[in-house]
């Protein structure tokens, strides 16, 4: 019994599989702004927040996604935890986007960006190091005051 309950699984996703596949071709490729893509781009991510998906949330909406030639959107992550997170909804945002935007031709590519600063965590004291050497006053100030810096 169980074996055919996963046998008609199995069915379902290939039979979900194939209506991904479909040929978009003939469908429409009606153009569109940056705005109205922007619009749509942030009504997906309102339905992302609502159902208590925050990571993905945060993902779709850190960068701003840029139209590039041939309606391919373009969307640049921070890492590949974000790029694996958005490869499970990609399918189900691309759908969104194609038919609010009437456009069976957009597609969406992801890109690591490798430039990111790493943040560091400041002590106070080296908050206030940074600050002073800003501010040589403040040196003068801690000292008149007899502050510690290192609490």
């Amino acid at each position: 019994m169980k074996s055919d309950l996963s046998f008609s699984k199995k069915a379902e996703d290939i039979n979900d599989q194939e209506e991904q596949a479909e040929d978009l071709s003939k469908k429409p490729k009606t153009p569109f702004t940056e705005a109205q893509l922007n619009a749509k781009w942030k009504s997906y991510c309102y339905l992302i927040q609502k159902e208590g998906k925050g990571g993905l949330y945060a993902t779709l909406t850190k960068h701003p996604v840029v139209i590039k030639e041939n309606f391919l959107l373009e969307l640049i992550l921070d890492n590949e935890i974000q790029e694996l997170e958005l490869s499970t909804a990609k399918v189900n945002l691309l759908n969104f986007l194609r038919k609010e935007l009437n456009n069976y031709q957009i597609d969406l590519k992801t890109s690591i960006n490798v430039n990111i600063k790493e943040t560091k965590h400041l002590t106070n004291k080296d908050k206030f190091l940074q600050m002073a050497e800003k501010n040589p006053v403040l040196n003068n100030l801690r000292e008149k005051l007899g502050l510690d810096i290192e609490y």
